[in-house]
């Protein structure tokens, strides 16, 4: 394993040390995608197919402005993925009271690929978060907050309350 000490020092963040932070933050997230994306490359999915499906189970009846305005998307490119999505039963489009609001949810079907791509995510974060204390795993969430957008900060904290 390598010396942390080694990869970055807080009293010298110049853009070497910077660097390597950006390089911890691609090696992570390539490992953290990498279980789901077998299973999605299985279906023919892909990562915008797990952030969809994902947000659906985390806000059951999300309309499609609001997975709109969490996906930072376009309606195209919504569109094109929550179609696939449908067709294949994972997801239901339901009309709203107004008829032009379309919430969604997952069908049984969606509810286990969620939970099955989301299971390996987590049995993973665990086990690394289980070797460093509460105080350094609330310096990583503060970080990882602090790196979010204030406007993104909004929506992280309406889809957490």
């Amino acid at each position: 394993m390598a010396d942390l000490n080694n990869l970055i020092s807080p009293f010298f963040l110049n853009e070497k040390e910077i660097r390597k932070v950006l390089e911890l933050f691609f090696f992570s997230y390539r490992d953290f995608t990498s279980g789901p994306d077998k299973i999605l490359e299985k279906l023919k999915f892909g990562r915008a197919h797990h952030r969809v499906i994902y947000f659906v189970g985390k806000k059951n009846n999300i309309t499609i402005k609001e997975l709109l305005i969490v996906l930072k998307i376009t309606k195209q490119s919504l569109s094109r993925v929550l179609n696939q999505l449908v067709e294949e039963g994972y997801i239901i489009v339901s009309s709203g009271l107004d008829k032009r609001t379309k919430s969604l949810s997952l069908t049984e079907k969606g509810g286990k690929l969620e939970l099955e791509l989301s299971t390996i995510q987590v049995k993973k974060i665990k086990k690394v978060l289980n070797n460093f204390s509460e105080e350094n795993i609330n310096g990583f969430k503060k970080i990882l907050y602090e790196m979010i957008d204030i406007n993104n900060k909004k929506i992280f904290e309406q889809l957490n309350d």
